[in-house]
């Protein structure tokens, strides 16, 4: 994937077309990441905007407790740091790549001069916040009124995609990091997919998922 295909798949970026694209593009700075890499931190400055061209990273908040908890999990085509062009408060959460990575970085002192030519885009940046804030809505929400197992099916969902008549999760996540996403114990997490494979909702392959059956 290059930089104006990713720019065009991105809900973020999909409004530009032609010149407004190729010139954002121009803007952005290609760099390759490997696995386990903390890109940044809560509190960092926010300095810039990323996009996933390649691999997939974990956005982590720090409980009270000191415990890291997965937000959520992103994927090739995936925008994140997105506030660090709104304001220039430190980060609100720590991202870490899960597997070698290729980013572009969009600085976000280049992006402010830019803007301001491309009136569009200020709003598709606030329709991804809203979204965004949705999604972390849903979750709360599910966290307080459904079960280990319903929400582990959510997660798994969530990151699955189609495959012909059925979804597949390549890749899946570690049973680890899906107990941080849920709020649950590891060890409910495996009874949970346990009980989820029994019951034909899945079913386990080498580095695969198969959703049989949506929960």
């Amino acid at each position: 994937m290059d930089r104006i295909e990713a720019l065009q798949s991105s809900p973020l970026f999909s409004v530009l077309e032609g010149e407004d694209l190729e010139s954002l593009a121009r803007l952005f700075v290609e760099r390759s990441v490997p696995s386990d890499t903390v890109l940044f931190q809560e509190g960092d400055p926010a300095d810039a905007l990323y996009l996933l061209l390649e691999g997939k990273v974990k956005v982590m908040l720090t409980d009270e407790e000191g415990r890291e908890v997965i937000v959520s999990i992103l994927q090739r085509g995936e925008c994140f740091g997105e506030m660090a062009l709104l304001d220039a408060n430190g980060r609100s959460a720590q991202v870490m790549t899960m597997a070698q990575a290729r980013l572009l970085i969009l600085p976000r002192t280049d992006f402010g001069d830019w803007i301001g030519r491309n009136p569009n885009l200020a709003m598709a940046i606030i329709q991804q916040l809203s979204r965004r804030l949705r999604h972390a809505n849903h979750t709360i929400n599910n966290l307080a009124t459904q079960g280990v197992q319903s929400r582990v099916a959510r997660v798994l969902l969530e990151a699955a995609e189609p495959d012909g008549d059925r979804f597949v999760v390549t890749d899946p996540p570690t049973q680890a990091d899906i107990a941080s996403m849920v709020g649950a114990s590891r060890e409910r997490v495996n009874r949970a997919l346990r009980a989820l494979e029994e019951q034909g909702a899945l079913r386990f392959e080498k580095q695969r998922i198969i959703i049989l059956d949506q929960p």
